[in-house]
């Protein structure tokens, strides 16, 4: 089995500019430079066969590149935050793309938690070390980052082996975009 996801990566300057807010939350584990992405669709564990099949699929999406920029930040888990991250200004590309991906997702027949889609950078994960009032201070003090817009060009599939540090995310295929013909329906 293969645990995957897709995800679009960062380009340097971005991951960069992302990784100077990362700060001032003690016992926060802070996302390295090289595995800073946003997640469009985590897989799961899956079989070779699966990825083959989605591969063709995802091989057929049709759009045009798009920006995307930097717009704020957020956490997850209320008032015990257990993830701090970047957040993206609303982008009609981004959520039609992840749309499609979806879809094509589950006519492959890969069973994915259905969960509504918000695009993010995970910068940190917080356990239980971490002080819930520093995260939260955190957020506050980030609240209105941004920055400039940055071109999509394509998307990838990722590999994700987990260890006992950080896990290992290894890009198995790119998906660069193909400008949409009259015919596509995707």
């Amino acid at each position: 089995m293969i645990r995957a996801f897709l995800a679009l990566s960062l380009p340097d300057d971005v991951a960069d500019f992302l990784m100077d807010i990362q700060d001032n939350v003690r016992n926060a584990r802070w996302v390295e430079a090289e595995n800073l992405h946003l997640t469009l669709a985590f897989l799961g564990d899956c079989t070779p066969s699966e990825l083959t099949e989605l591969d063709t699929e995802l091989g057929r999406i049709r759009m045009e590149p798009f920006d995307l920029s930097i717009s704020g930040v957020g956490a997850f888990g209320g008032g015990k935050p257990h993830n701090l991250h970047a957040l993206f200004a609303p982008s009609e590309p981004l959520m039609r793309l992840q749309a499609k991906i979806d879809r094509l997702i589950r006519e492959s027949g890969i069973a994915i938690e259905h969960r509504k889609f918000r695009p993010h950078v995970t910068l940190a994960r917080c356990g239980g070390g971490v002080i819930p009032a520093q995260a939260l201070e955190w957020t506050q003090a980030h609240a209105r980052l941004s920055y400039q817009p940055f071109d999509i060009n394509g998307f990838s599939l990722y590999r994700s082996d987990l260890g006992t540090g950080a896990p290992l995310y290894t890009e198995l295929v790119q998906y660069p975009f193909l400008a949409p013909s009259a015919h596509d329906s995707q």
